[in-house]
């Protein structure tokens, strides 16, 4: 190879090494400005903060429950006969001794016994009164007046209103928290609280659903209720107790509601998930056994929900300005 094509082939590989080559002081200085575009354009989310709070709080078993009348009395007829008027009407009350149901036997419907009034050896008229044996409300009335009933048969059924109470199946994984003589809170629909307490405890459990069934009493004055009537009772499973709390808002959960977590607020743009154990839980707050927070720890009280591990958020308001 001459020289001039020598020269211009090693022209040639220089040329190609400028092209193929760049800068690293250039390329470091570029990287960080396509981070910052990144940066820019991603989306904060709009939150607000606060801290965690100390609350007196009641650990509390909530259940269901039904309204009851454990106390009947039977109204039976005590012939074979036909059922006279006046008939009584559910919801009657009734005295111990106080005529309920009268029954006519089928002979003295037959013969009129009930109409001779002249000879007075005739002591038998055929009109049988069927009485109550305590005090109490009329429940049903299975019989009206002119229907024929057989010896034996129900008329009616009354209940004993002072025994009034509530049915209560207990889990039979929660009976070490409920005992005979415990008070309770008995919450009614129309959102009246009676106070209450357990009454006794009956010797059955329910197979199925492995529970086991208790009375409760109202100790205060009772209102006029029905029998079937569904309410919410509380027992108080702990003593009051001081306890770091949340709002209910800020604490998240999975599906199985086995796993809760809340966000903390890392720097004033950057929450990161903190896996935390829950303890009593009322109708605002919620009791944070584990970790710790401190009062200076910020945590996302609302525009939480869905975040990733370590998300960018934006505070719209401070922990000052946390609601109550």
């Amino acid at each position: 190879m001459n020289l001039p094509h020598r020269l211009f082939f090693l022209l040639a590989l220089t040329s190609l090494a400028a092209c193929g080559s760049k800068d690293p002081a250039a390329a470091e200085a570029d990287a960080p400005a396509a981070d910052e575009e990144e940066a820019a354009v991603k989306p904060r989310a709009l939150v607000t903060i606060g801290t965690v709070q100390t609350d007196t709080l009641t650990d509390v078993l909530r259940l269901s429950a039904v309204s009851a009348f454990p106390a009947k009395d039977a109204l039976r007829a005590t012939t074979t006969g036909y059922v006279l008027t006046p008939t009584p009407v559910v919801g009657q009350q009734v005295r111990p001794g106080q005529t309920v149901f009268t029954i006519q036997t089928k002979e003295s419907k037959t013969l009129h016994l009930d109409k001779l009034t002249g000879d007075p050896r005739l002591k038998f008229s055929g009109i049988i009164p069927i009485k109550s044996a305590r005090s109490g409300i009329l429940a049903t009335v299975d019989k009206l007046a002119g229907d024929y009933v057989q010896d034996g048969e129900q008329l009616g059924l009354t209940y004993d209103k002072s025994r009034f109470g509530f049915v209560l199946d207990v889990p039979v994984t929660q009976l070490r928290y409920v005992h005979t003589g415990q008070s309770c809170r008995i919450f009614l629909p129309d959102g009246r609280v009676l106070n209450g307490r357990v009454a006794e405890v009956l010797p059955t459990a329910d197979v199925s659903i492995q529970t086991q069934r208790y009375t409760i009493r109202p100790t205060g004055a009772v209102p006029d209720l029905p029998e079937n009537l569904a309410v919410q009772v509380e027992i108080d499973r702990t003593a009051p107790h001081l306890a770091s709390t949340l709002p209910r808002g800020a604490v998240l959960t999975d599906e199985t509601q086995t796993e809760f977590w809340v966000m903390r607020l890392l720097n004033d743009s950057t929450a990161v998930k903190v896996p935390v154990t829950v303890g009593a839980q009322e109708k605002d707050h919620i009791e944070i056994k584990q970790p710790r927070f401190s009062p200076k720890d910020k945590i996302l009280l609302s525009g939480n929900f869905g975040l990733d591990d370590t998300a960018a958020v934006k505070v719209t308001r401070p922990a000052a300005a946390e609601p109550e």
